[in-house]
């Protein structure tokens, strides 16, 4: 497997989960790396875990199965209702120099411009047997996180999101919207003072909802200048 270049995420690349296969009860999702839904490369395993927030709300650990340009996720739904799986990329901090993007602390290098530290999420949800109850008022993560009215999109209506920091909304932040069919960005909407946004849904297929934030408190010095949270939702039209 090619490892993925972890310097790209201060471009703009990021990690999303998106359904692989699914036969009967079991459930398989791919975690990948890139940008708007294209692949680059691969997110190193040691930075990552994955988890499964049941409808009871359990929650367990998933194991990654590495291929050759993505990790697998499975699991038995053996219960009806809404699964949420959650990867979560640690931090890595990234500094910008005259000789270009350098990963480790600013003061490792000089001529730094820029120094953040980026932690990534990913996040999609699995709808078994209808809604099965989905709370859409549930913020499993805790950093960054868009949740949705509903588990899935539907084609010719909005999908309506709330996007959570901390716990708490997260107003007048941008919200990206890309649909894997088209293969682009469809639009970019910010979150109004509740950190609610609505989104058309224009195509069939997977749609990922971006949100990156950065925080200028989070800081260390001589280390990076800010703490940056990128988080991705997933869903599904149906």
């Amino acid at each position: 497997m090619q490892e993925s270049k972890i310097e790209l995420m201060m471009q703009g690349h990021e990690i999303w989960l998106e359904k692989s296969n699914a036969i009967g009860e079991d459930v398989e999702l791919a975690l990948l790396f890139g940008h708007n839904m294209r692949q680059d490369g691969i997110a190193d395993a040691k930075r990552l875990k994955a988890f499964n927030y049941h409808p009871d709300g359990s929650k367990s650990e998933l194991n990654l199965i590495p291929e050759e340009k993505r990790y697998l996720l499975r699991f038995l739904a053996d219960k009806k209702g809404s699964y949420a799986v959650v990867v979560d990329m640690e931090s890595s901090i990234l500094c910008k120099t005259k000789d270009g993007n350098k990963k480790g602390p600013r003061s490792q290098f000089k001529d730094v411009t820029y120094a953040g530290a980026f932690h990534q999420m990913a996040k999609t949800l699995c709808p078994i047997g209808g809604d099965g109850g989905y709370d859409s008022s549930q913020v499993v993560h805790g950093i960054l996180e868009a949740v949705p009215s509903k588990p899935w999109c539907q084609i010719g209506q909005d999908v309506e999101l709330q996007v959570f920091y901390e716990g708490k909304p997260l107003p007048f932040e941008d919200v990206k919207a890309v649909s894997q069919k088209a293969g682009k960005e469809m639009a970019l909407i910010k979150t109004d003072e509740q950190g609610k946004v609505r989104i058309p849904v224009t195509t069939d297929g997977e749609w990922m909802f971006l949100v990156r934030h950065k925080d200028p408190t989070k800081k260390v010095a001589d280390m990076f200048d800010e703490s940056v949270f990128v988080s991705t939702l997933v869903m599904e039209t149906r």
